[in-house]
């Protein structure tokens, strides 16, 4: 399963979906579009600079359901796959992509990192502890976070991983996501409470916000 295989573009994953959703043979093909979609994520590019990649929850759950029909498929490197459909379905909150394909993870890939970080990242957001979120999710950002006793080398899917979350894009649309879930909780709010949420130092980088 080789990190560098070429993705296919966003019409033919729907395709693809479309006539062969539950063959195994295209478990390489969803996991080089998992890929992609991160790396469109970590990349500066605006959504419009990349139109043959944009994210899709079916193509996604559809990967994780074949882990689980196919388990010898997966392996450690699926379950790093894994972590970053987990992280992309994070970035939909407050819709509930992250509980329904948690649904389809098992434990023992839930409790072990990075996984278990975006889990627990995804509770504090769903109990709207936004100040207590981002530390959590800066962990991800670091590569070797999670690492195995005696494990020593980073795969590339970690570190893709790590440079979603250590970009902006990931971060700004958490915060507008969090905005939004503000604007529902509160008619009004001290700044400072609002700042804390969204992780900002001052009034200058709120505005940035609309």
């Amino acid at each position: 399963m080789s990190s560098s295989q070429p993705h296919l573009s966003y019409g033919e994953i729907q395709a693809l979906l479309a006539e062969s959703a539950y063959d195994p043979a295209i478990v390489q093909k969803l996991e080089a579009y998992v890929r992609a979609q991160v790396s469109a994520v970590a990349s500066t590019l605006v959504a419009s600079e990349t139109p043959d990649v944009q994210y899709s929850f079916d193509a996604n759950r559809t990967l994780v359901k074949l882990y689980h029909f196919f388990p010898h498929l997966e392996g450690e490197l699926g379950m790093t796959i894994t972590a970053l459909a987990a992280f992309l379905a994070l970035l939909q909150f407050p819709e509930t992509d992250f509980m329904a394909l948690c649904c389809l993870i098992p434990e023992r890939v839930q409790s072990t990192e990075p996984c278990a970080t975006l889990v627990r990242c995804a509770e504090l957001l769903e109990s709207c502890q936004f100040s207590e979120f981002w530390p959590e999710f800066r962990k991800l950002g670091i590569p070797e976070y999670g690492a195995r006793e005696g494990e020593t080398v980073v795969s590339d899917d970690r570190k893709l991983l790590s440079n979603a979350v250590n970009g902006t894009s990931a971060s700004n649309k958490i915060r507008s996501n969090m905005i939004q879930m503000l604007a529902k909780t509160y008619r009004s709010a001290p700044l400072s409470h609002v700042l804390a949420a969204l992780d900002l130092k001052d009034v200058d980088s709120l505005k940035a916000f609309g």
